[in-house]
């Protein structure tokens, strides 16, 4: 695990295919989605993806079932709201039966179903909106039965409210520290609760939100890169909470959540630390290559109806003047194979914030990381674990620098032994290396 201070040198491991990606991501259109379904059905998913569905909780057999019978891009979604009212049915069987614990697992999968559903969305903002509610709704009615120590609340935010799931360890005696979950574009706080054991794990209370634009709060507003105030209800709700910590509050997003993490990082002083994956850095720099699906779930998510219009909103989510105001140790992960962030933004957010940084590098990881969440919600809560000890010590606190270089050092030493067999491939195998800074001669040339 070679790694690097601010005049050290490191080499990260890159797919020596990302800029022939790149170049053709361009090109996958709806037109050229319809041509590759029709041929062998969304069954053709990469193995990621595929496993993203999985870790929600949706059986892998429904997940290959309910992808071969998807042949066109605009049947993905009823395809799926199918398959959910198929579990919908089992439900009300086992209702009729009292199995209640058998009912709620049904409904639970018809839950993740819609979610699944409104994540290649892309022709109907109403269809998307309505799958997002029965999504949420479905959710919330299986969390007695299932998940005992899980709460739906409602979070106040500006003239509104926020929906978030909230899990303590079980059981809780004293007051524990809160990791705060921001979710990106199409992810859900519903899928985002299968991200908790491994800080569960570490003693800490979790919390999932759905950002604005996004998940339940879809209708709450738009996404935008001003909503750096998103904490400020969770810290007064959570006054009256005893066994919270707020002295002990870290923000970890993924995607665009992450880079939301960044900015409500740099406004609010009473974060410990800030945890990104894949986040984008400097999404004007590379937004005309992206991906054309990817802009229209922008679209959707800005609520915005032009391509220019959604450009500058996006543009505005740039991150340099956020980590040149944030006080923070910051935890980056990056991927390798990431086609839709391209995969040098993580390693420009680690190199801006200097020795305040610890970039985590899987080569063969793709957005988001879903393949690997197992593994990078283990070395995140080590790092966090790490982090918040030192930030008690004499020796440490209140340099960030130091206390980076403290989770460092533990996941150095950390060994991760998974829950679960994890999808790895063979040509780029299971690494990770940990680096605290990037020089510029490792950079160039990897956003395309």
């Amino acid at each position: 695990m070679p790694m690097t201070g601010a005049t050290g040198q490191s080499t990260l491991r890159s797919w020596r295919y990302i800029a022939d990606a790149w170049r053709f991501s361009r090109r996958v259109d709806v037109r050229y989605v319809d041509m590759v379904f029709r041929a062998r059905s969304a069954r053709v998913l990469p193995a990621s993806a595929r496993t993203r569905f999985i870790d929600m909780g949706i059986p892998a057999d429904v997940v290959g079932e309910t992808l071969g019978r998807i042949r066109r891009a605009d049947q993905w979604s009823t395809q799926w709201i199918e398959t959910a009212q198929r579990f919908l049915g089992e439900s009300r069987r086992h209702v009729s039966a009292m199995n209640v614990r058998e009912a709620a697992q049904s409904r639970q999968i018809a839950a993740l179903c819609y979610h699944a559903a409104q994540i290649f969305e892309i022709f109907d903002r109403r269809t998307m909106a309505q799958c997002r509610s029965a999504a949420a709704s479905l959710f919330t009615q299986t969390l007695p039965p299932l998940y005992p120590n899980v709460r739906h609340m409602w979070i106040p935010w500006r003239s509104s409210s926020l929906p978030v799931l909230i899990q303590t360890p079980d059981p809780i005696s004293e007051p524990v520290g809160l990791v705060v979950i921001l979710n990106g574009t199409s992810i859900s706080k519903e899928e985002t609760l299968a991200w908790h054991p491994r800080f569960l794990d570490q003693g800490y209370a979790v919390m999932s939100i759905d950002s604005p634009g996004t998940g339940e709060a879809a209708g709450v507003a738009g996404a935008a890169a001003d909503q750096d105030d998103i904490l400020d209800g969770v810290f007064a709700v959570f006054q009256r909470e005893p066994m919270i910590d707020l002295d002990r509050v870290v923000i970890l997003g993924a995607s665009l959540g992450g880079n939301q993490a960044i900015r409500v990082a740099a406004h609010d002083r009473r974060i410990l630390a800030a945890v990104a994956i894949t986040p984008p850095y400097e999404p004007a720099r590379w937004l005309d290559r992206a991906n054309p699906l990817l802009i229209r779930e922008l679209e959707f998510m800005v609520e915005e109806e032009s391509l220019s219009e959604t450009r500058e909103r996006v543009a505005e989510f740039g991150l340099e003047q956020a980590v040149d105001a944030s006080r923070e140790p910051i935890l980056v992960f990056g991927g390798g194979r990431d086609i839709l962030v391209p995969p040098n933004e993580s390693q420009l957010l680690a190199e801006r914030a200097g020795e305040r940084a610890t970039l985590v590098w899987y080569p063969a990881g793709g957005h988001c990381l879903y393949e690997m969440v197992d593994q990078w919600t283990f070395e995140a809560a080590t790092w966090i674990r790490a982090v918040d000890r030192a930030r008690h010590s004499h020796d440490f606190a209140p340099d960030a620098g130091k206390l980076a270089a403290a989770g460092q050092d533990a996941l150095e030493s950390a060994v991760y032994e998974p829950r679960r067999a994890v999808i790895v491939d063979a040509e780029e195998g299971d690494f990770t290396e940990y680096a605290r800074l990037i020089p510029d001669d490792e950079r160039a040339g990897e956003d395309e």
